[in-house]
């Protein structure tokens, strides 16, 4: 697949994500976990059909193919899927929970557009 695709894919992705967590972090229902698995899936998929298509380039600008960068943004990642425990067991919620989530989405987004390291 183009790359244009894989991009698509991830951010459809990330908007499923974002509107699972809203729906998680209000009241915790069974579609909003389903959104969330899916956006994960989705997230990850296109995260890494993008990094295989510009393996080439990472490894020319960074001097591999899996840059740190990437690897942050794995761990972000990460958080977002332990996200629903956290929401299932009230240990984040309200506007707390919204300024964590737009945070870690700003930092993966800054992350993704200006790949620093």
């Amino acid at each position: 697949m183009d790359y244009t695709v894989y991009k698509l894919i991830h951010y459809v992705g990330i908007f499923t994500l974002m509107l699972s967590l809203g729906s998680l972090f209000t009241k915790y229902n069974k579609c909003a976990v389903i959104g969330h698995g899916v956006a994960l899936l989705l997230i990850i998929l296109g995260g890494f059909g993008m990094q295989a298509r510009m393996k080439e380039a990472y490894v020319a600008q960074f001097d591999t193919s899996f840059p740190n960068w990437m690897i942050a943004k794995l761990v972000i990642w990460l958080f977002f899927g332990a996200a629903i425990v956290l929401a299932k067991r009230d240990i984040l919620k309200g506007s707390t929970a919204w300024i964590v989530m737009i945070g870690l989405a700003s930092v993966a987004a800054y992350l993704g557009l200006m790949k620093p390291f």
